[in-house]
């Protein structure tokens, strides 16, 4: 990240939002923003965010701009709504990183900026699953601590994280911890998560295969529809997994093809947990609906950030098949793109079958059965 130049707002910045196109005879409202407020450096935060497309957007994204200030003063001052960041696990345990003193780096300053832009802008900051992850992987005591300081640091004074996002890298003092720790069981397998792993294990089993791309996609929706659950974030990893034209596939599920199948197993849990995010994520977006409350997914990873705009996409009010396979096009040819966005359409619609239902109810295979079957094919890859 290019040190970004800071702009000096004047001591008191007053903004004035004006008729809109779908209520051109309203009255023009003016806000006076409290004394000091940054204004001009969250524009600048703002367009680097924007530029970096670090954040995702689970609603229409406003004309002013995703991530310009306006558009966020508008909908907290004026339309009392409610914006809230769900982070990956990377930028989640990167806040506690920075205010427990670690040294900082063009990364951490990025973070920097996520939490001052955040704070002042009155967006909250939920970390969703990101310690349940974490306690997974390295266990309860180590995802408290991080929570704990995930806590210290979402609370910080944001006037420092601002200078630092700015390039003064000598002006955020390691912090004292702030709170007890507490003992949450983060480690306790998530629900989800385990359905997840589940489908990731398939996904990866079908990789594995000598089947072309497109029989790929189209056998995970049958094993879907037939065998396990309709998982929507699954299946939309899939488009972009399996495709050929899928440049941000790389990172989806690593190790694959180790020699080393442990490392294999590791790559498809941590395809789970982000497909665990993302479920989540349209999980709180579907009770959002209309209401006042404003999603956004962040992470650095490209390959995830695209994942969760085709979700999002599949869960919006106005999700046609046309519009799918416009989302599909940069990764599929049309003919397949259109053969895929179909069966995913129909896939979708029987999600609430009954006759489905029923079948799921007197499944023979358990869950951990299931788990099982599923990583030992990939341990037997040789």
């Amino acid at each position: 990240m290019n040190q970004l130049k800071r702009p000096l707002s004047p001591e008191w910045v007053m903004l004035s939002f004006g008729p809109d196109e779908d209520d051109p005879e309203g009255t023009e409202r003016t806000i006076m923003l409290p004394r000091g407020f940054p204004y001009l450096e969250l524009r600048a935060i703002g367009e680097m965010l924007e530029a970096d497309g670090v954040f995702v957007p689970g609603y229409r994204p406003p004309l002013v701009g995703l991530c310009h200030p306006d558009a966020f003063i508008f909908e907290n001052y004026l339309e009392q709504s409610q914006a809230i960041l769900l982070p990956d696990r990377n930028i989640a345990s990167r806040m506690a990183k920075i205010v427990a003193g670690v040294p900082m780096d063009a990364m951490l300053r990025k973070i920097a900026a996520i939490k001052a832009f955040c704070h002042f802008l009155n967006i909250q900051i939920e970390p969703s699953v990101a310690f349940h992850e974490l306690a997974h992987t390295q266990g309860n005591d180590v995802a408290n601590i991080e929570l704990a300081r995930f806590r210290d640091a979402d609370n910080d004074d944001p006037y420092p994280w601002l200078d630092l996002a700015f390039g003064d890298l000598n002006t955020l003092e390691p912090l004292k911890p702030q709170r007890l720790q507490e003992s949450y069981d983060l480690a306790f397998p998530l629900r989800r998560w385990r359905r997840n792993y589940i489908v990731a294990l398939k996904i990866a089993e079908l990789e594995l295969s000598t089947c072309p791309n497109l029989d790929r996609m189209l056998s995970l929706l049958s094993w879907m529809r037939d065998d396990f659950i309709i998982a929507g974030p699954a299946a939309m990893l899939a488009c972009i997994y399996f495709a050929p034209n899928s440049a941000p596939r790389k990172g989806l599920f690593k190790q694959l093809r180790s020699a080393n199948r442990l490392r294999a197993i590791e790559g498809v849990r941590n395809a789970a947990w982000d497909l665990t995010h993302l479920s989540e994520m349209i999980r709180k977006v579907n009770e959002a609906g209309d209401g006042p409350v404003r999603l956004l997914f962040a992470s650095f990873d490209e390959g995830l950030r695209n994942l969760a705009g085709l979700v999002f996409a599949l869960s919006a009010d106005d999700f046609s098949e046309s519009l799918l396979v416009d989302a599909l096009m940069p990764w599929w040819n049309r003919a397949h793109a259109e053969r895929i966005a179909k069966a995913l359409v129909e896939l979708i619609a029987d999600v609430n079958d009954e006759s489905r239902k029923q079948q799921q109810a007197s499944w023979a295979v358990s869950i951990d059965e299931m788990i099982r079957r599923g990583e030992e094919v990939l341990l037997s890859v040789s």
